[in-house]
């Protein structure tokens, strides 16, 4: 089975509690993170704390970066204090409650290491999209801040091009249902966006289903994807 969650923003509760109930198997299934997992949410270090240590145990887990870890990246590399005005003050307090300063020094260095996309022989896996006129592997770092509507601009056949026919998974962009174009397929929950309540989900892409957590139920809602 291979596996998708994205824009988690701290929501440990709701990230165990998917990984529980869809019977992830890390150990014979593809688990891959689509970035942003800090900011909004008050766990940001258990997540990166759980999501590091799965990915150093297991191959066939993977994650890319995301625009709040790139502002992480900003802050730690040039001192661009962007990211403390977007979540990363109460981060930076949750990481020096979780973490010893060797411990966030690892973990930040591995957060800054996070390539900005993954393909496997199937799909290619990214923050935010793909800029169609950059060759796959030379895409820039301006992709993790891209629009939706830029992104669905791209003709299918362009981008099939680019990706090799290899359809893009992705996020960023709060969706309330998940569609599959052929192309394209946005799995951004939305949580902690507010004012609206959203949820957080976990996308089967082998079976095209997903579960949806919502934090104030606690409850979990399985989905289809639907094509169009």
């Amino acid at each position: 089975m291979k596996f998708f969650m994205t824009d988690i923003h701290g929501e440990y509760q709701g990230m165990e509690l998917l990984l529980k109930h869809a019977e992830v198997d890390f150990e014979a299934d593809q688990l891959v993170f689509g970035g942003d997992m800090i900011d909004r949410g008050e766990h940001s270090g258990s997540v990166i704390k759980r999501i590091k240590e799965l990915a150093d145990t297991y191959p066939n887990v993977q994650a890319v970066i995301g625009n709040h870890e790139e502002m992480l990246r900003d802050y730690y590399r040039s001192g661009d204090k962007l990211w403390l005005s977007h979540g990363g003050r109460a981060t930076l307090k949750d990481f020096e409650k979780t973490f010893s300063k060797a411990e966030m020094d690892e973990h930040i260095e591995w957060i800054i290491r996070l390539p900005l996309v993954y393909a496997d022989e199937e799909y290619v896996y990214t923050h935010a999209g793909l800029n169609p006129h950059e060759p796959l592997d030379q895409q820039s770092r301006d992709i993790l801040w891209m629009s939706e509507y830029d992104f669905y601009n791209t003709p299918l056949t362009k981008l099939l091009g680019l990706t090799h026919n290899k359809p893009v998974i992705y996020g960023h962009t709060p969706v309330e249902r998940i569609y599959f174009d052929g192309a394209r397929l946005n799995c951004d929950m939305g949580s902690h966006t507010y004012p609206i309540e959203r949820g957080l989900g976990l996308v089967n892409l082998t079976e095209m289903i997903y579960w949806v957590y919502k934090p104030s139920s606690k409850k979990i809602e399985q989905r289809k994807v639907t094509r169009i």
